[in-house]
């Protein structure tokens, strides 16, 4: 579940969502925008040391779905490198 993680000023009339926070077992990923990338959606995770990497959306809603996917890729693709380790130390 998504939860908005936005800082918004007191002056701001108009509140736009620009940073969306979500957690999977504990590893907390980001979809957000960046002043240096205009309208687009861009995907972070320190965990996996993921940094602004763009979804291609500039639409909200889409912009979740693409980062829960990207996400489901990047950690199965990490796990098979770490079973792949573990391997070769037997």
């Amino acid at each position: 579940m998504y939860k908005d993680i936005t800082s918004y000023s007191r002056g701001d009339i108009e509140k736009k969502t620009r940073v969306l926070q979500n957690e999977a077992n504990g590893i907390v990923f980001r979809v957000h925008k960046h002043i240096y990338y205009g309208n687009q959606w861009l995907l972070s995770c320190d965990e996996l040391n993921v940094d602004k990497m763009s979804l291609d959306t500039d639409n909200m809603e889409i912009a979740k779905e693409k980062g829960r996917l990207k996400m489901i890729e990047l950690l199965n693709r990490k796990a098979e490198e770490y079973k792949k380790a573990a391997d070769s130390l037997l």
